[in-house]
């Protein structure tokens, strides 16, 4: 069992709250009860949810998934056993350190269902002289999405995008990564060129 990080005294519930505040990944604080006592910047952003809302509410309801929304609650439903981000943080409060745990959740965003793909990472830590959990939360559901079959015409080489449309390459990864393009040729398209330009001269 790992000694927990001990956030209770003065000084370093200080420290902790800057790093937690200003670090670029969704980060809660969940007690022993899996409920969330606060959540940083950066999950009140992911979550759309503000400090107040997610207060004491649990893990699904914050992340709004589909489970949580049935008549037996977070933690309630046969789906709820399978819950990485609920078996990442049990794991934590018994002292046990979850890194970067892959899930697959439904959630509710803007009136859908919404397939996410999360990465979870959780640690025990003393949070007011009591027991709880550190959980970080990764959105990797584009990058798993690439991984993916994609549809791709075996001539224009178009893609198929989820709405059934057929875009350029460059157009389908610019939308769906962070990859940025610069233009250049390969060799076979270069010297292609170069034939054509001493072809046009002769």
């Amino acid at each position: 069992m790992r000694e927990c990080l001990d956030l209770s005294s003065e000084l370093n519930a200080s420290l902790a709250a800057f790093l937690i505040k200003t670090m670029p990944l969704a980060v809660m604080i969940v007690n022993n009860e899996v409920r969330v006592r606060c959540i940083n910047d950066a999950a009140i952003k992911f979550f759309c949810i503000s400090k107040e809302e997610a207060h004491l509410q649990k893990c699904g309801e914050v992340l709004r998934c589909v489970n949580a929304r049935g008549p037996e609650g977070c933690g309630g439903s046969p789906g709820c056993l399978r819950c990485v981000l609920r078996k990442s943080v049990l794991e934590a409060l018994n002292g046990q350190v979850v890194s970067r745990n892959k899930g697959i959740f439904n959630v509710i965003q803007d009136g859908e269902v919404k397939r996410l793909t999360l990465l979870v990472t959780a640690a025990p830590i003393l949070y007011e002289n009591k027991r709880m959990a550190i959980v970080l939360t990764e959105d990797v559901s584009l990058v798993t999405q690439l991984e993916g079959l994609i549809p791709i015409c075996s001539i224009c080489h178009r893609i198929r995008d989820e709405q059934g449309n057929w875009i350029t390459l460059e157009k389908y990864l610019k939308t769906h990564s962070e990859a940025e393009f610069t233009h250049d040729y390969c060799p076979v398209c270069s010297d292609e060129m170069r034939t054509k330009h001493s072809l046009s001269k002769e």
